[in-house]
């Protein structure tokens, strides 16, 4: 029998090795195992990370155990064995073990980069030593490199699928804990948890607990993915209202890196408080988002609740709005709608820009003899209340709170 590379791999070659080259080539494994074990040595220390005795042993014995099975395939010449082969150095064994190895340096927190770095450079060493034997003639060469790169993408493949496995694993824990942790911090039914409590949901989802937070409620707006804010940043997408909390939001440079990370998404942000009235700020957070939701509010990104107080407190109460609304603006009760409509907002930009007609005008987007002729009309219907500061500042006010609250009901537009 001899070692043939499977079917369809790196262009199928099927040229024989002697079974006799893998007994010939079992003294060399001490020695490659050896070699490997020293590059992963070299390789953790460049990374500031030792390797300590256990962890080398751990290297030796699989990559010892790899070698051993590579060769035990030239021997019986296994070329169609598959990962479900078996046999206590077939396919599956071998896959079996750099599986549980991947899922061991998971639960280590170690990377696969030494591990991968190892392999690579025992089937460096092999090759070399493999390439000078006497005994093979080219097309054997080609065929044993080939064999030894596709062996070690096959044992790779098998140690990242056991990584995969408990770092995904460990990954959606932690996610659990996270929420668990933001429902526990935003909780309006009662206290927040208690320092002791706190503590333990903070220590199990490690984040370290921040004197000061803000909420902001998150709102998809084209993103395919999630969002992948910085790493103390508690989010999560599957609440009723998706939301994320914010440690220390007034930190140097802190907003721009979040809404750089929030791409494709809107964030609603509500006001800075301490941890423990974190649900305050949510509720704040709310306040901002139905405006937002309606269209009185424009944007995109990062919006924050400290810049739209004017347009949070002339919502507060509509109903006290509208009176003060239609008793200031009672003079212009006797025009048509879209008359009115045009008066209204030409007062607006006077009041706006100072009583400059040319600015307003700009503003309005109409020649400045049109604004100084519905000024001269509107002096006449509002008198000297025009130049009394105090009007004036009603007067700006209703006009504000009109442009702003005026289509949020289609069906009843506001007064005035």
């Amino acid at each position: 029998m001899s070692y043939r590379l499977r079917e369809g791999a790196l262009g199928a070659r099927t040229t024989p090795l002697p079974p006799a080259l893998g007994t010939g080539l079992r003294p060399l494994v001490p020695l490659l195992t050896e070699e490997a074990v020293e590059a992963v040595r070299r390789r953790s220390e460049a990374h500031s990370q030792p390797l300590d005795h256990a962890h080398a042993e751990s290297v030796r014995t699989v990559v010892g155990a790899a070698a051993h099975a590579f060769l035990d395939r030239i021997e019986d010449g296994s070329a169609s064995a598959g990962p479900e082969a078996g046999g206590p150095g077939g396919s599956r064994g071998i896959v079996q073990t750099f599986r549980e190895f991947g899922a061991g340096e998971a639960r280590q927190g170690r990377t696969l980069e030494c591990l991968h770095t190892g392999m690579r450079a025992s089937s460096s060493a092999a090759w070399r030593r493999l390439s000078r034997a006497d005994s093979l003639d080219r097309d054997q060469v080609a065929a044993l490199g080939e064999a030894l790169f596709a062996f070690q993408e096959e044992i790779c493949t098998a140690a990242a699928e056991g990584h995969a496995r408990v770092r995904g694993a460990g990954v959606e824990a932690l996610r659990r804990r996270r929420s668990r942790l933001l429902g526990a911090l935003l909780a309006e039914s009662g206290p927040g948890p208690q320092v002791r409590a706190l503590s333990s949901l903070a220590g199990a989802a490690r984040w370290r607990i921040p004197e000061h937070v803000a909420v902001a409620l998150l709102h998809r707006v084209g993103a395919d993915d999630p969002p992948t804010p910085p790493s103390d940043v508690l989010v999560d997408l599957d609440r009723s209202e998706p939301c994320a909390l914010v440690p220390d939001p007034e930190g140097p440079g802190r907003l721009r890196s979040l809404e750089r990370s929030l791409r494709g998404y809107r964030a609603v942000l509500g006001p800075t408080v301490p941890l423990a009235r974190a649900p305050e700020s949510l509720a704040r957070a709310r306040e901002l988002a139905e405006l937002v939701g309606r269209g009185a509010v424009p944007g995109r990104g990062v919006l924050r609740w400290s810049d739209h107080l004017p347009e949070l407190l002339l919502s507060r109460d509509t109903e006290l709005v509208a009176e003060l609304t239609r008793v200031r603006l009672a003079p212009l009760e006797g025009m048509r709608e879209q008359q009115r409509e045009r008066m209204a907002d030409t007062l607006l930009a006077w009041l706006e820009s100072g009583f400059n007609a040319n600015e307003a005008a700009e503003r309005l987007r109409i020649h400045p003899q049109t604004v100084r002729y519905r000024m001269r009309q509107l002096e006449e219907l509002f008198g000297a209340g025009l130049r009394e500061p105090g009007a004036r500042f009603e007067l700006e006010l209703v006009l504000r709170a009109r442009r702003l609250l005026g289509s949020l009901d289609r069906g009843r537009p506001f007064p005035g």
